[in-house]
């Protein structure tokens, strides 16, 4: 594919060929791209060093070559583990575009250990936290919105910004949503989340509206009336969190909390998975163990001969 250039040039277009891909084909997000960039980078950093100059030479071995360096250098397992997930796509890709003959990553693996699982609210922490909002800040009616969608649709934040008016219908509590790859998906907001944002879009928002020079079909906007951002919504729900549940609270909090408590009432795990937007069910299922060890808590403090 790249005859008469030299190994260096070959990798780095080879690269930037795999990266274009993962943008334009995969339409993957700009901090995962940015991530496997610096994952090749220190790939072929280690190719250098190893004085490994053909991409054609580097077999099983190579890879775990290096996912050994990059623990023998201090990395995380899981910043590790993605590193494999990268060689792995980018090698796959280049045995498709015939850039290999064979695929040296087939069967390259490396499996993260001890993963934590993801910080959530109780039911009573969740109405604690709405409370606050409802009570404090310069635009409670949207901040009430913002925490009661999140968390009555389990939406990224990502997907929350980019909510426009004509996703949402409160009369059904049907959203529209945007995911991970330009997928669309419809997830479903239950009525004191759609009294709330319909408190906020015939309350707040014209008001908003007006300070800003340019219309915006954005549901949420700021003081100037330009459309929030994810840091501004961050800040939002960890300021509401510190003044009652505590820290280490954010946007992704309330997404966990939100699978947790279906799941805790009886929600069947496909449906949880379509509502997340999760490609695999394997992703959703984390959220089984937290059902889980909440049965184990539970168990442990009530039953006689626990």
């Amino acid at each position: 594919m790249y005859s008469g250039v030299s190994p260096a040039v070959e990798f780095e277009q080879s690269s930037a060929a795999f990266l274009r891909y993962l943008d334009e084909v995969r339409n993957l997000s700009p901090n995962t791209i940015a991530a496997y960039r610096s994952d090749l980078g220190q790939f072929g950093d280690y190719l250098r060093r190893a004085g490994i100059e053909d991409l054609a030479s580097i077999d099983h071995r190579t890879l775990r070559g290096f996912l050994a360096n990059q623990q023998t250098r201090g990395y995380s397992r899981t910043t590790v583990a993605r590193r494999c997930a990268c060689l792995r796509a980018f090698f796959r890709f280049l045995s498709e575009k015939d850039v290999l003959a064979g695929d040296p990553g087939t069967t390259l693996t490396f499996p993260v250990k001890d993963r934590p699982l993801p910080r959530f609210l109780s039911e009573g922490e969740m109405e604690e936290l709405i409370g606050q909002a409802s009570r404090g800040g310069d635009l409670p009616l949207r901040d009430t919105a913002i925490i009661e969608m999140l968390y009555a649709t389990g939406m990224r934040v990502g997907e929350l910004c980019g909510l426009g008016l004509g996703d949402v219908e409160t009369g059904t509590g049907s959203v529209r949503v945007v995911g991970k790859g330009d997928r669309e998906r419809v997830v479903l907001a239950g009525l004191p989340a759609m009294e709330a944002l319909g408190r906020y879009l015939s309350e707040e928002r014209p008001v908003l509206a007006l300070s800003s020079k340019r219309q915006t079909d954005a549901v949420f906007l700021g003081k100037r009336g330009a459309p929030v951002d994810q840091r501004q919504v961050r800040r939002i729900v960890e300021r509401y969190a510190l003044a009652g549940v505590g820290e280490g609270v954010s946007p992704h909090t309330l997404r966990h909390s939100f699978a947790t408590h279906l799941l805790g009432h009886g929600a069947d795990l496909r449906a949880v998975q379509e509502l997340l937007g999760h490609r695999n069910v394997a992703t959703t299922q984390i959220y089984t163990h937290l059902t889980r060890s909440e049965i184990r808590e539970a168990y442990d403090k009530s039953h006689p001969r626990a």
